[in-house]
């Protein structure tokens, strides 16, 4: 490796593209979320369908009722975490950061006093730096929490798998044995 020091350009362009990486990894998880979400409207849809045109005598045992509720728990863990990825909570906890939207509007005036003090914030490299790694890091905490949730909730998607087969196998065991 050469002792060569990143240039201010170079600098900022590894800032600001650590930054599109970690969003792109919060669009990605958003996306896996509303896929989940789209896959139960259309799984409740077919079973509705189905339920609604069998007309049948056919009687929920105890045993098939249970089923049933266990299948509605794990689904409605993996709806709850799935809705919970589009839902990030703002941590306000950190130093106030021009480049965080929450404290743009709330921290620094009027949109006057923003461009001064944004203006001031770019002729201090230390500064510039301080705050564009701390926007990397809260964006990275945001990211974490959603994978988290995504993977919470295609865990409980593959969890329902378990009874609703069960409760297929039932239901068709009792139809045409």
């Amino acid at each position: 490796m050469s002792g060569k020091k990143l240039q201010a350009e170079e600098k900022l362009s590894v800032y600001w593209e650590t930054i599109s990486y970690i969003n792109g990894l919060n669009r990605s998880s958003e996306i896996k979320a509303g896929l989940i979400i789209s896959f139960y409207g259309l799984l409740l849809g077919v079973v509705l369908q189905i339920v609604t045109s069998i007309e049948t005598s056919f009687k929920l045992s105890a045993f098939l009722i249970g089923v049933l509720l266990i299948f509605t728990f794990f689904v409605c863990r993996s709806i709850y975490y799935s809705f919970r990825c589009f839902l990030p909570q703002i941590e306000t906890k950190f130093d106030q950061n021009m480049f965080f939207f929450h404290d743009v509007i709330t921290k620094y005036g009027d949109i006057h006093k923003f461009a001064e003090r944004f203006h001031e914030l770019l002729e201090d490299d230390q500064r510039l730096y301080a705050q564009l790694g701390e926007q990397i890091y809260v964006n990275s905490l945001i990211a974490d929490k959603k994978f988290s949730d995504v993977n919470n909730s295609v865990r409980n998607l593959v969890y329902s798998f378990v009874p609703m087969l069960i409760g297929v196998l039932t239901v068709v065991a009792a139809l045409f044995l």
